[in-house]
Order: structure tokens, then C-alpha cells, then sequence
């Protein structure tokens, strides 16, 4: 059966459809290319463990995100928007997609969708902008998936830059691992613990999280004083002007058709200041 498959004791599992956070020391099998991190433990066979959840099979970690949830599954945005978004460089979100040379993805993409796709789940696009506060904060994230992979095993979930005490227990982790050998190089010897945690709980504000401690709602610090908010429950995810202003994307067609910024302004309902992070975000340019 297509899938991913762990071999762990029989005393170990649970062979339950609750979504409950674990961590097994697992000899894992994979019958399906890079996307089959997909999680929910459904049953026992002949010693193997269906991993059908959507956060495991790294560092023998397994979580507990269901697969039918759309903040994992369905994609939002193609990865240059999601970069301009996040005012990023699209060769660096690029990079935390696929990985640096030699190593594995930073973020959760969807695999199997032309680049030029909305290939940027909720989930990838919140721990793309997570990742950009670390990398503010002094973390270096060419050097940065060893201690991921530190993270997944101490908090027993695999999306581990979308916890919520990332900001706290994460940044521990994280600099006790820069500590170590296999660490070396991870934080800028300027920066200091505190400093790190700081930058990073100013970031995680601006998320939302439900009573599993999966993000729901992403408010983009980067384009303040505009409120850019992506949800899934409005737009399908497509980022906007507050809960229930106008896609940003919308605002930028009509600049992109020519039409003056006032006129589409008074159009959407929106600020001036509005119309002219619009034109930032996706034209490139002032409006």
C-alpha cells in the first residue's frame, strides 16, 4: 500500500484514530516521493505503523495534524507570491522550499504542483514567515536543519516552527544545540539569547492559534501599518485587507489595469496607504 510505514514494538502504539502527539523511536519505510509526511497513526500491521497524519517521519517524530486539514493540504499561493508576500527574495524562499545544497526543506510545500502553482499551503507560508524571524534574529538557516530536527524530537511534532512556544522552549533548544558541536555556526556570536527571543515573540503575535496549537490566522508584520491578514476561513486563504476587506490581489489587478489609485481606493473601500502596499506587494512599485 502506497504510503509511509514505520516499523516500532508493538508496546509503543496506539493503534487509535485520535490525534494525539507522540514521539517513537521508529525504523521508517516511505512508498511515496518527498510529500508522504501525511499523519494520523490508523492501524497496526505485521509491526508496521500507517503513518496517515500529516506531521512524522523525520527524525523518527510523528504529530498530529489530520491529512484532511486544509491549512496542510491546499495551497494558497505559487511561491513567488508567497515571497513577495513575505517580502522575501523568491530565490530565498526557494531555498527554504527545496533546501540548501546537500540538505532537506525548511518549509512544508506541496509536492507534485508546477513551481508555478499555488504550491504554498497556510501552514509553509506561516512557517516561511516564522523562519524570516529567526533569520532577523541572528539564526543562520543554511545551518539551521540539524536544529529543526532537534526541535521535532524534544517537542514531538514535526511542524515545529509553528508551535506556539517556539519563542520560548524553541529558543532554548535552539541555543543549547548552538552550544554543541553539531551546532557550531547556528547563531551570530553578536546575538544573544534573550535578543533571539525577543524578535521572535514580536513575529508570533501576529499568529493565531486554535486549541490543537495549529495556526489559523497569519496578520504580515512586514507591511504595517496595512493589516494583510491570511485565513483560511475567508477567501480561501487568499491574503486581504483585514478579516473582511478586498484580496490584496484584487486591489493590484485594478492598479495593473491602469485605473488611478483613488478611483480604487473608492472602489474597495480602502486607504490610499491601502492601495499603495497593494502596489508594493505584487506590482513592485508605488501606486
Amino acid at each position: 500500500m502506497i504510503g509511509t510505514y514505520a516499523r516500532c514494538e508493538r508496546r509503543n502504539v496506539r493503534p487509535t484514530g485520535e490525534a494525539r502527539a507522540r514521539t517513537l523511536r521508529c525504523e521508517f519505510v516511505t512508498v511515496l516521493p518527498r510529500d508522504a509526511h501525511n499523519v494520523l497513526l490508523e492501524r497496526v500491521h505485521k509491526g508496521y505503523v500507517f503513518v496517515g497524519e500529516r506531521r512524522c517521519c523525520r527524525g523518527g517524530v510523528m504529530g498530529t495534524a489530520k491529512v484532511d486539514d486544509a491549512r496542510f493540504t491546499q495551497g494558497i499561493l505559487n511561491m513567488a507570491d508567497a515571497a513577495r508576500f513575505l517580502a522575501l527574495s523568491q530565490p530565498t524562499f526557494h531555498r527554504w522550499a527545496k533546501g540548501y545544497e546537500r540538505g532537506e526543506p525548511l518549509i512544508h510545500v506541496i509536492h507534485g504542483v508546477p513551481t508555478r502553482k499555488a504550491n504554498v499551503s497556510f501552514i509553509a507560508l506561516t512557517e516561511a514567515y516564522v523562519l524570516a524571524a529567526l533569520r532577523d534574529a541572528g539564526v543562520q538557516l543554511r545551518r539551521v536543519r540539524p536544529a529543526l530536527d532537534k526541535l521535532q524530537k524534544e517537542f514531538g511534532r514535526e511542524y515545529v516552527l509553528t508551535a506556539p512556544n517556539l519563542a520560548t522552549d524553541g529558543i532554548d533548544v535552539l541555543w543549547d544545540f548552538s552550544k554543541s558541536r553539531e551546532g557550531a555556526g547556528l547563531i551570530e556570536a553578536r546575538t544573544g539569547r534573550y535578543v533571539i527571543r525577543e524578535i521572535v515573540e514580536d513575529y508570533l503575535q501576529y499568529i493565531s492559534w486554535d486549541s490543537s496549537e495549529i495556526p489559523y490566522q497569519l496578520v504580515l508584520r512586514q507591511w504595517q501599518p496595512a493589516k494583510i491578514v491570511v485565513d483560511l476561513r475567508h477567501s480561501f486563504g487568499q491574503p486581504r485587507f483585514g478579516v473582511s476587506g478586498p484580496r490584496v490581489a484584487d486591489v493590484a489587478a485594478m492598479l495593473k489595469a491602469g485605473e488611478p489609485g483613488e478611483v480604487v481606493a473608492d472602489e474597495f473601500g480602502i486607504s490610499r496607504d491601502e492601495v499603495r502596499t497593494a502596489a508594493r506587494v505584487l506590482l513592485g512599485r508605488a501606486a
